[in-house]
């Protein structure tokens, strides 16, 4: 059977856990998901202790260490492996959060604000205005004097993984935004000139566009020629990092994926989604791939290794995405970047 779809199956999946957050979160994921332990078994996933473990884990075998995050980390490690992973040093600096909210004067209030409610409504927390996503986004705005739409998303994700501890989420958030390997803030940055043109989308949108072009040439032919445009699928996996786009079990291992990387990720991990799926694809008019694209946040049993090619598997996507990752030379990101 393909994928899932229907509105009760998708309050069905997320009502599993759509009120936990932290390590029970992602516990009560991988218990909905049983296909998911045999593959962390397979894999050789192991516990690590705390922070220093991870640490010490990615300085004696950094190669070991970024496929294990590859994989996908066990729910007990994925936080630790996350800040070990992106940890800029020098950066923490002791009582800097509290200092920030206790700032009155934010010129970004109203547009915080206004994300609140927008922020994965999906989850019980954020139905309502959550403080804790309201504090997260007041600090980090006052610490890099700027807001924009779409780090709200971020945010409320890193909060859901942390447990809601503000403080980790806040400093896990700069780490995405300052280190040279990610720099998220640029995704949502518009060009001074023209506010409505996001220049750093539309470099990934190229790099991504010349190769679906030269790796899928049948497929990207057929989205020309039934007018799928950019708008309708990897604009918006790019600028919410698929998180409005998939269910939270696999926006957890794509998640993974790109901190294990760098942000060109988000290019291998789009050109893996369309390999997988590209036979199916390749058999669909303009108005079911629309629909076929927008039904993927509804997915379940998205561990399940079925050979049908309209089926969500996040191990084969991930197969791909690593296989574009290193043979299109995407760990060199600067060069790509040019």
């Amino acid at each position: 059977m393909g994928c899932q779809i229907g509105k009760t199956n998708q309050i069905q999946i997320r009502s599993k856990y759509n009120n936990l957050v932290g390590t029970k979160f992602q516990e009560a994921i991988e218990n909905s998901n049983p296909q998911l332990k045999y593959l962390q078994h397979q894999w050789n996933q192991f516990e690590l202790k705390d922070f220093t473990a991870a640490l010490k884990f990615k300085q004696s075998d950094p190669v070991r260490f970024r496929k294990y995050l590859m994989n996908g980390a066990l729910s007990s490690n994925r936080w630790q492996l996350w800040k070990v992973s992106l940890f800029v040093e020098n950066i923490f600096e002791s009582g800097c959060y509290e200092t920030l909210l206790k700032n009155s004067q934010n010129q970004f209030d109203s547009d915080i604000e206004k994300d609140l409610p927008r922020t994965l409504p999906g989850h019980q927390l954020f139905n309502k205005k959550s403080q804790a996503l309201q504090n997260l986004l007041k600090a980090i705005s006052i610490y890099n004097n700027d807001y924009v739409t779409g780090m709200n998303q971020v945010a409320g994700f890193l909060l859901l993984i942390s447990g809601m501890d503000e403080e980790e989420a806040f400093w896990m958030l700069n780490y995405l935004n300052i280190n040279p390997q990610f720099k998220f803030i640029q995704l949502y940055q518009t060009n001074d000139q023209q506010k409505n043109q996001f220049e750093f989308v539309t470099k990934l949108l190229n790099i991504f566009h010349k190769h679906f072009k030269s790796q899928m040439p049948q497929l990207y032919q057929h989205f020309e020629s039934q007018d799928i445009t950019q708008y309708c699928y990897i604009w918006k996996w790019i600028f919410s990092l698929f998180l409005q786009t998939f269910p939270f079990e696999v926006v957890l291992y794509f998640f993974d994926f790109m901190i294990a990387n760098n942000i060109l990720a988000i290019i291998s991990l789009s050109l893996g989604l369309l390999k997988h799926f590209q036979s199916h694809l390749l058999k669909l008019d303009q108005e079911q791939i629309s629909q076929f694209i927008t039904q993927l946040s509804e997915c379940s049993d998205v561990f399940d290794r079925s050979k049908h090619s309209d089926h969500l598997c996040v191990e084969q996507i991930i197969l791909y995405a690593s296989q574009y990752h290193e043979t299109l030379g995407f760990s060199k990101l600067e060069e790509t970047l040019q």
